[in-house]
């Protein structure tokens, strides 16, 4: 009952600090004209800020400092923190003053290497392919490789109100129930990420003072979303779904929106010959606003979409075992997206 009520504490508390914060940050933003340029390309047409990351950052910081001090949470080894805030504040700088994207990338290797040898890795497929432990260089190149898909699939995907935030949130409810029974130490940093994302909505959704994620915000989220995948994949961590579902599938049900998004875009990019990075509006969320649907409904209705698919997944398993799972998927994919988005 104690932890419980230690876990709400700190779920509104986080609410209540980053509603504040991105509205500070928001005004300083604002006072100093750091407002994102309204282009053909912009969803909005007020004034609005790149200062939501910076103020999730914060607002993470502040209240997983309180609940470190109230021995409710054990974060993980230093590396990894400083692997993520690393990650942050490399896009809180690309906000502000652009990096360019080979410069950006490196430091996403130089990032996920951090985390990496903090001790968190692939270090098992877990029977995907027939294959269970891999060799540590093996799990090292995967990891890294997972690490930089996750962040630049969330990264790419952050172009619509709400969107990534509410497929992290997603992510980390998911995450939360698995990590709650395999780590309770660890399990605090759940309702605090989630309460902070909600306290970020409130502001990101408001027309008049809006404020966007930016690199800052979807970088982080990446990051944390990476290491978390690496905890979960980890073959010493214990994940009651086991019985229910493959640990990989799962994953990627999780993320499948950024994950599928993201493989379709770079897949027609390079056809036309485009950097898989060049800015678009082929999207899918971004056909979904062509046709007439608000930001808000697009998001909530593609977060719909993949908790059926991640929840029907799991309910049928156990009955007809991962590579029917797969191939199920795909084509409800192929059949949402002809009568949704083509």
């Amino acid at each position: 009952m104690t932890e419980l009520f230690y876990y709400f504490v700190f779920f509104f508390l986080s609410i209540g600090f980053s509603y504040y914060l991105n509205g500070w940050v928001y005004k300083g933003f604002s006072r100093n004209q750091m407002v994102d340029p309204i282009t053909e390309r912009s969803s909005h047409k007020s004034r609005a800020t790149r200062s939501g990351g910076a103020s999730l950052l914060l607002s993470l910081t502040l209240t997983c400092a309180f609940s470190v001090s109230a021995g409710v949470l054990q974060l993980p080894y230093v590396s990894v923190v400083i692997g993520v805030l690393f990650m942050g504040l490399t896009g809180f700088v690309d906000d502000i003053f652009i990096i360019r994207y080979r410069e950006k990338f490196f430091l996403q290797i130089f990032s996920g290497i951090l985390i990496i040898q903090g001790g968190w890795s692939i270090d098992s497929f877990h029977g995907v392919f027939g294959v269970y432990d891999v060799p540590e260089w093996v799990g090292f190149l995967t990891s890294l490789f997972v690490f930089i898909i996750v962040i630049n699939a969330l990264n790419l995907i952050d172009g619509l109100d709400g969107l990534a935030s509410l497929v992290s949130i997603k992510f980390f409810l998911i995450a939360g129930g698995i990590v709650l029974i395999s780590n309770k130490e660890f399990f605090a940093f759940f309702p605090i990420i989630v309460g902070s994302l909600l306290g970020f909505l409130a502001h990101n959704f408001n027309a008049p003072k809006k404020v966007f994620l930016g690199d800052a915000g979807s970088l982080l989220l990446g990051s944390l979303i990476a290491f978390i995948t690496f905890f979960i994949l980890d073959s010493d961590t214990y994940v009651v779904s086991d019985a229910y579902i493959s640990r990989p599938l799962f994953l990627i049900l999780a993320l499948f929106y950024p994950l599928i998004d993201t493989l379709r875009v770079v897949i027609l990019r390079s056809f036309k010959g485009q950097s898989p990075f060049v800015a678009d509006r082929i999207h899918l969320h971004h056909r979904l606003v062509d046709k007439g649907y608000e930001h808000a409904s697009a998001s909530l209705l593609i977060l719909c979409l993949s908790v059926f698919l991640t929840g029907l997944n799991f309910l049928l398993y156990l009955k007809i075992g991962l590579l029917l799972c797969v191939i199920m998927t795909l084509a409800l994919c192929l059949i949402i997206y002809k009568f949704l988005f083509k």
